[in-house]
């Protein structure tokens, strides 16, 4: 019953259309005709995205009626289909979407039989994004709100708390400070039309969320050069977000804001180019303009210098207060040998000709720390550089040589040293010119050197063209050595004196005995020129000496060494011309006697030339046995060979004779 029932509605419906087609009158825009209503039942006379209404025909009809919306400014479903079709054969409600924002024409048909109409009205469709805006919480229960929004006629607000939502309020576009409820959590903010009342945005929340005013922190001022041509670099600190921050400056009236540098929350360090002489600080405010507070505030430090006189000024332009303590580096070692002077500092502590790199660092009674820019000063003077110091030696090779000494560790840069030497009466000559402190040597044959001992000044001359004083005349000891007595059991030593550096200052002298290969057997303390050596060593052959020197203006440690003088003894021998291997205990074997023996050959020949005993050592002898057999009396010959321990050869021959 319900089907047929459906089935002859829709009958009614569609033959009365049927029947009007070519009859349809359309009215524009009769606002009599019809009406939209809101989900409340309120007459609307524009549309919300996403909010149902439906309509309502006004005057009393006969006829059935139906309804539709198309896009545009006079779109009807007549115009769109040349007849009079019904829109929509059952009620119809409309819900716009975002795709039909802006102008829709809703078209009526009241289709009564024998005189259908399209009634037709243009409504407008408003898009209810949520609006924008910003909210800038502020310590004492305020925010300032900021609607970007352009989309809303009016707007009001509510506060969300932990125990729900607060009252409502309007506000206007663009910033404004309203009053915050104690533990309000967030803000919601609703746009609203006012040619439709029911119509409004959807909603937009902003959390409310203020950290603690804290102190602004301006940890150090570094500048790039000199002001006001150097960029400064400012270290920057507790600087949380929800506040406003500034740059400031004071060169003298007061602190300015710097408008062309952006203080951002969390900001890294800031660069200001083409900084002002003055002092800077951060100041902090928060959105309401209150809560003011500023950093401590740090000067410029600004360097430049000149140099003369072999000395190097700091002269400082210094915008730090009372109480400001320095630290200076040089070439990135702190150095604290500065000498105060009007304006700066002075370093005396300097070489000319080298360039220094300077940076001062002032920290301030605040805590703030002041950098200066890294300033160069190459020194210049025409003082002479200071006197060096020359020390004379020989080597173990009796070589001499030269050590210069310096009022600095190294040679400045483009410095030379020049040498020159004596020797005996004649003038200082040339002795050639160096560019680094290694030592220096005097090949000169030692023979030469003890008929015309050398003495040796040296010469500082600096990249300025200035020379120092040449150092004192240092002459090295030369040393004599010979035998005193016959056979050399004793050792006369002469030598020249030694001259250092300082010759005022008395020389002490030690004579050594030397082994062969320098090491020190022995020492003994030595005064004047001479000394005879009663107790040389007596496994020796050559004796081997020189003089340790100290005192004489040497520096601590330092010695220096004569030439090595030696004295060569006589190798001696003694083979007897007989002996008798008969067991009776007196003369039994041929024996090798004398001094200095040592890696020798002793070799013994029968009548025959053939070798019956060869020996190297004293303890080998002969017992006159050869090839076991017993010994054969008669005349046998030897020979002796050994290298003295000069290096020279040595040899003896003679015969023994083996008696019964």
């Amino acid at each position: 019953m319900k089907l047929l029932n459906r089935y002859f509605l829709l009958l009614l419906l569609w033959l009365p259309g049927q029947l009007a087609w070519s009859q349809c009158e359309t009215l524009p825009n009769d606002p009599t005709a019809f009406v939209a209503l809101d989900a409340n039942g309120m007459e609307i006379t524009s549309f919300c995205v996403g909010q149902p209404v439906h309509f309502v025909h006004t005057r009393p009809t006969t006829g059935v009626l139906s309804y539709g919306v198309l896009r545009g400014t006079g779109v009807t479903f007549f115009s769109s289909t040349p007849r009079c079709f019904p829109p929509n054969y059952l009620p119809y409600t409309y819900t716009p979407t975002l795709a039909e924002v802006g102008p829709v024409t809703v078209s009526e048909l009241n289709n009564v039989i024998g005189n259908p109409i399209y009634y037709y009205r243009v409504y407008n469709v408003y898009d209810t994004p949520p609006p924008a805006f910003t909210v800038a919480p502020c310590p004492a229960n305020q925010a300032l709100v900021t609607i970007t929004d352009t989309g809303y006629d009016t707007y009001t607000y509510t506060f969300q708390t932990p125990t729900g939502s607060t009252g409502s309020a309007s506000i206007g576009r663009g910033p404004g400070v309203i009053p915050v409820p104690v533990g309000a959590t967030s803000i919601t903010l609703t746009g609203h039309f006012n040619t439709n009342g029911s119509c409004e945005s959807r909603p937009s929340v902003q959390p409310i969320t203020l950290a603690a005013p804290v102190k602004p922190t301006l940890t150090s001022l570094t500048l790039s050069g000199p002001v006001p041509n150097g960029t400064a670099t400012l270290a920057v600190g507790n600087l949380p977000a929800g506040y406003l921050y500034t740059l400031q400056v004071d060169t003298g009236t007061g602190f300015q804001d710097v408008p062309s540098i952006t203080v951002s929350p969390g900001s890294p360090p800031l660069s200001v180019p083409n900084a002002a002489a003055g002092r800077y600080r951060i100041a902090r405010k928060d959105y309401c303009g209150g809560s003011p507070d500023a950093s401590v505030a740090i000067g410029t430090l600004s360097l430049t210098g000149a140099s003369a006189r072999n000395r190097n000024q700091l002269l400082l332009d210094d915008k730090g207060g009372p109480g400001t303590t320095y630290t200076v580096t040089r070439n990135g070692t702190a150095i604290t040998s500065l000498v105060p002077i009007s304006g700066g500092l002075e370093d005396t502590d300097v070489v000319c000709g080298s360039t220094y790199n300077y940076v001062v660092t002032a920290t301030q009674p605040g805590g703030g720390v002041a950098i200066s820019n890294s300033f160069p000063i190459r020194t210049e003077s025409s003082l002479p550089p200071p006197q060096p110091l020359l020390v004379a030696s020989f080597n173990l090779n009796n070589v001499v040589v030269l050590t210069p000494t310096l009022a600095t560790p190294t040679l400045p840069v483009g410095s030379s040293l020049r040498y020159s030497r004596t020797a005996g009466s004649s003038g200082a000559v040339d002795f050639g010119t160096a560019t680094s402190l290694r030592v220096r040597r005097d090949s000169t044959d030692l023979a030469t050197l003890k008929a015309s001992p050398p003495c040796y000044t040296v010469r500082l001359a600096d990249t300025c063209r200035n020379v120092s004083p040449p150092s004192s005349a240092t002459c090295p000891a030369i040393l004599s050595a010979s035998a005193a007595d016959a056979d050399g059991s004793t050792a006369a030593l002469t030598w020249t004196p030694f001259t250092g550096p300082d010759p005022i200052i008395p020389a002490t002298y030690a004579l050594q005995r030397l082994a062969t290969d320098g090491t020190v057997l022995s020492s003994v303390a030595v005064t004047g020129n001479t000394y005879t050596d009663l107790t040389p060593p007596t496994d020796r052959q050559v004796l081997r000496y020189r003089l340790q020197i100290s005192g004489a203006g040497l520096p601590a440690g330092t010695f220096s060494y004569s030439n090595l003088a030696s004295v060569t003894r006589q190798l001696t021998l003694t083979i007897p011309t007989a002996f008798t291997p008969n067991g009776d205990g007196l003369n039994d074997v041929l024996e090798v006697k004398g001094k200095y023996l040592n890696d020798y050959i002793f070799v013994v020949v029968d009548r025959n030339g053939q070798q019956v005993f060869r020996g190297t050592q004293r303890s080998e002898t002969w017992d006159g046995t050869i090839k076991g057999h017993a010994p054969v009396p008669g005349a046998y010959v030897w020979r002796f060979q050994q290298d003295n321990e000069d290096g020279t050869p040595f040899s003896a021959t003679g015969a023994v004779t083996i008696l019964k």
